[in-house]
C-alpha cells in the first residue's frame, strides 16, 4: 500500500512537471510567433504546429489566443516591473547610485530576455489606440514603469542632486522612450552581447553616464566602472 501511495504521488508530480513544460513551450513559441507575425497575424493552427502540441493541449492550458497573450504580459510584469520595483525599493545611496542600479537591471534584463522585451514593445505599438482590454493592460504595465522612474527623479530632486527645473513625469517618459529605442537599436546592430563584450560594456557605460548627466544638478566625472 505504501509503495502504491508514493508511486501515485510521484506520477502526479511527473504529470504536473510535464504539463508545466508543455505550457512553457506554448508560451515560448507564442512569443516567437507574435514577434514574427504580430498578434493579429498569428493563428492557433500555426501555434500548435510550432509548439508541437495538439489543439486540445493548447486549450487545456489557455482559453484562447488572448489568454496566451495575457500570460505573456503577466510574465513581463512579474519578471521585469515587479522585480525592478523591489530592487529600487531596496537600493541605497543618492540619485546617481540608484540610477546606476536602475540602468544595470534594465540593461541586463534586455540582454537576457530579448524576445520577452521585444514582444512587449512591438505589441504595445500594435494595440495602441484599439481601446481593447489588452491595450488597457499594457498601458497599466507601462505606467508602472513610468512611475518607478518618476519616483526615482522626484527623490533625487528632494535630496538636492537632481535639477529642480525638471518635470519628473515628462522626464520619466523621456527616459523610458530613450531606453526602449536604445534596446531596439542594440538588437538591430548587435547579433550577440557576447560577440564583443568590451564594446558592449563601453556602449552601456557611455549611454548610462550621458543619460545620468541630463538629470544631475552638477555634472560629475565618471570612472569607467
Amino acid at each position: 500500500m505504501a509503495i502504491n501511495f508514493y508511486k501515485s504521488i510521484f506520477c502526479d508530480k511527473c504529470d504536473m512537471i510535464k504539463k508545466e513544460e508543455v505550457k512553457e513551450k506554448i508560451l515560448r513559441e507564442s512569443i516567437k510567433l507574435f514577434l514574427s507575425k504580430g498578434f493579429s497575424g498569428a493563428t492557433t493552427n500555426e501555434l500548435v504546429r510550432l509548439a508541437g502540441v495538439s489543439k486540445g493541449a493548447l486549450y487545456w492550458h489557455f482559453e484562447d489566443k488572448n489568454d496566451i497573450l495575457c500570460h505573456i504580459l503577466d510574465r513581463y510584469d512579474n519578471e521585469f516591473i515587479k522585480v525592478l520595483t523591489r530592487k529600487m525599493n531596496d537600493c541605497v545611496g543618492d540619485f546617481s547610485d540608484k540610477f546606476k542600479g536602475f540602468y544595470k537591471f534594465t540593461s541586463e534584463f534586455a540582454r537576457d530576455n530579448r524576445e520577452l522585451l521585444l514582444v512587449f514593445t512591438s505589441l504595445l505599438v500594435e494595440f495602441a489606440g484599439t481601446a481593447s482590454d489588452i491595450e488597457s493592460r499594457m498601458k497599466e504595465i507601462n505606467n508602472q514603469y513610468i512611475l518607478i522612474i518618476q519616483k526615482l527623479i522626484e527623490d533625487g530632486i528632494k535630496e538636492g542632486t537632481v535639477r529642480k527645473d525638471i518635470n519628473a513625469l515628462i522626464y520619466s517618459r523621456f527616459l523610458a522612450a530613450a531606453l526602449m529605442g536604445s534596446h531596439i537599436q542594440w538588437y538591430l546592430y548587435i547579433s550577440s552581447y557576447a560577440d564583443d563584450p568590451s564594446f558592449n560594456r563601453q556602449h552601456a557605460i557611455i549611454q548610462r553616464n550621458e543619460l545620468l548627466n541630463i538629470f544631475l544638478l552638477k555634472k560629475e566625472s565618471f570612472s569607467p566602472n
